[in-house]
């Protein structure tokens, strides 16, 4: 049976805490950009596809740099 959530930002949090978990097992550990990122998400403030996008630029301009 799916989980239902009161709020889509309680969905959020379990969604990225779960990532997260994921990341650490493999051995990844979020760095404080990703973590803010997250947060915003959670929070609805950023989309994914926002920090996506920002991630990218910011490859980008390190490519460059």
């Amino acid at each position: 049976m799916p989980t239902k959530f009161a709020t889509q930002t309680q969905a959020r949090q379990y969604n990225v805490s779960n990532a997260v978990a994921s990341a650490r097992i493999e051995g990844i550990v979020p760095t404080k950009q990703l973590e803010q990122n997250l947060t915003d998400y959670v929070a609805g403030k950023k989309s994914i596809a926002q920090i996506l996008e920002e991630t990218k630029q910011r490859y980008v301009t390190l490519r460059r740099g």
